[in-house]
């Protein structure tokens, strides 16, 4: 489900400098690159200044019910690392059903209602993986 989805997908550039005396770090904000860029240069003051890109009203998951969840697993089906996320991209992840693989272990990301649930759906995908032949180890590695 998604909330926004417009045709015309904006982008903005911001100017951030950090600054402990600021409450909000933004010094200006441009709609392209190139000017953001020319002002970094104009004003090379800012050295600790950076160019950080926005998505303006970019569309998002907007099911309640469900959270995010990256999880990592390795050969052996035991669950190494499961954290919730709150972010549009780990969440576009979730959506698209992305994991992948590092040696002898497979990231997933997951949008379930709870951590269970996550798991059981991750033990699943690692599973098909597997049948699949997507996920391998060397026969050395096995032990």
């Amino acid at each position: 489900m998604k909330l926004h989805q417009s045709a015309n997908h904006s982008t903005i550039f911001f100017i951030l400098e950090p600054n402990e005396l600021q409450d909000i770090p933004v010094h200006v904000a441009f709609e392209d690159e190139d000017t953001a860029r020319a002002y970094l240069n104009r004003f090379n003051t800012l050295s600790d200044a950076q160019i950080v890109e926005c998505h303006l009203n970019p569309g998002f998951y907007t099911d309640i019910t469900r959270d995010c969840y990256f999880i990592q697993l390795n050969w052996q089906n035991e669950a190494c690392i499961i954290s919730r996320s709150n972010d549009l991209q780990r969440s576009e992840l979730a959506i698209a059903g992305h994991y992948f693989f590092e040696g002898e272990q497979i990231f997933i990301y997951i949008m379930a209602v709870s951590e269970n649930e996550a798991i059981k759906i991750a033990l699943s995908i690692k599973d098909k993986a597997i049948m699949n032949r997507e996920f391998t180890i060397a026969p050395a590695q096995i032990q």
